[in-house]
């Protein structure tokens, strides 16, 4: 197993600058995804780290070692493809050991190696087949196989489960998780869907033409974005924005207000709030709007549509000012399209941008505190290898 280090990592193609000055520490063990728009850079970025994309500048060290300039097969990496790339003649055996058997490895550890990568993956069943007679999960199972006979330092994955259905992909996110666990070896997973990487990393890398937008756990991206893609990127359905004017109000206080507001909001923040005046930005996610009576309301609207999803309902609102906002309402809320309804923005849950984009680090109350110390504490006794 090993850490990955990369130090300004530049890549073009022709004059197009693609990735800017790459940044990263990922820890010996840790599972990390790439995640962002498609365009960011993060598949390019993966093929820069497995060699398969000569960088411009920089470099990547794998286990403390440079290895930049070495071709991909002596970089002891081992990368899952999305289009799982298997050779259809041979059947499941022989796709597993084949890499193997090239590189020279003695028949009996190849056999060793297969058939613990068949125990681990539960494919010992499907060794005799060829792939045309394995359903998309068990392809992919072979896929992840091939990679795990290997026995490399490093594992990268590139949308591994974009091809296969919903309900497959829930299935497979599990496994790899579990994979992942009983391995305990560094995994680098692309993906374009921020649920598989949520819930299936220790720590996420976001990224925004070509560049890092935020590095850190799910939970600080959910709940403290460094900037308004971030802010804009995590969380379905989206964060809502409004334009306001902000000012200190107080050594760690910003009041902010805006064109239709009724009152004004005061957002409590970590930091100073010294020197702060003019446009800025509000962000508040659809599950902290309130749905109020008129004289708590900070906006008022009309309804849209209501998406009624059971335990909650997605209400769609046209505010005066023309922007629709959506509110997340307990599903038995009896909001109805054309309805008039108030809106309460709650300061504690509320986001405020500067004019570049930038996030005011924000107080956050101690329940969320405390659930995003929890799952660094947790990520840390992994790399420890203590119980969780």
């Amino acid at each position: 197993m090993a850490g990955v280090k990369i130090d300004g990592l530049e890549k073009k193609f022709g004059s197009l600058r693609v990735l800017k000055g790459i940044d990263l520490d990922i820890r010996d063990g840790e599972f990390v995804s790439f995640l962002g728009p498609s365009g960011c850079g993060k598949t390019t970025l993966l093929r820069s780290i497995a060699g398969l994309e000569e960088i411009d500048e920089g470099q990547v060290v794998l286990g403390g070692q440079p290895i930049s300039k070495l071709p991909p097969a002596k970089r002891d990496i081992a990368m899952v493809f999305q289009n799982y790339a298997l050779y259809p003649h041979m059947n499941v055996y022989k796709n597993l050991s084949f890499g193997l058997s090239l590189n020279g490895v003695p028949k009996a550890q190849i056999d060793e190696r297969v058939q613990n990568a068949a125990r681990i993956l539960q494919i010992t069943e499907l060794l005799k087949r060829r792939p045309k007679q394995l359903s998309g999960g068990q392809r992919q199972r072979v896929a992840i196989g091939r990679a795990i006979v290997r026995d490399p330092k490093l594992f990268l994955l590139d949308e591994p489960l974009s091809n296969l259905d919903a309900g497959l992909r829930v299935t497979m996110r599990v496994e790899l998780a579990n994979l992942h666990k009983r391995l305990g070896v560094t995994m680098i997973y692309v993906t374009h869907d921020q649920v598989e990487a949520m819930t299936l990393s220790d720590r996420v890398v976001v990224l925004d033409q070509g560049k890092v937008a935020q590095f850190g756990t799910p939970l600080e991206l959910f709940y403290a974005p460094r900037n308004l893609f971030v802010a804009s990127f995590i969380g379905s359905p989206k964060m809502n924005f409004l334009d306001v004017s902000a000012k200190s109000s107080g050594e760690k206080e910003l009041t902010v207000s805006a064109a239709g507001m009724s009152g004004e909001i005061k957002v409590a923040l970590e930091g100073a709030a010294k020197d702060v005046v003019g446009p800025h930005t509000l962000g508040i996610r659809p599950d902290n709007i309130e749905l109020v009576a008129q004289d708590e309301a900070h906006m008022n609207g009309q309804v849209l549509l209501v998406e009624r999803l059971g335990t909650e309902s997605q209400v769609h609102i046209k505010l005066e000012n023309g922007q629709t906002f959506v509110a997340i309402a307990r599903g038995t809320h009896p909001a109805a399209t054309g309805d008039g309804v108030y809106l309460k923005f709650p300061a504690q849950h509320c986001h405020i941008f500067n004019g570049e984009g930038q996030a005011y680090p924000r107080e956050l109350d101690a329940e969320t505190r405390s659930l995003i110390d929890r799952q660094k504490s947790l990520h840390g006794a992994a790399q420890r290898g203590e119980e969780k």
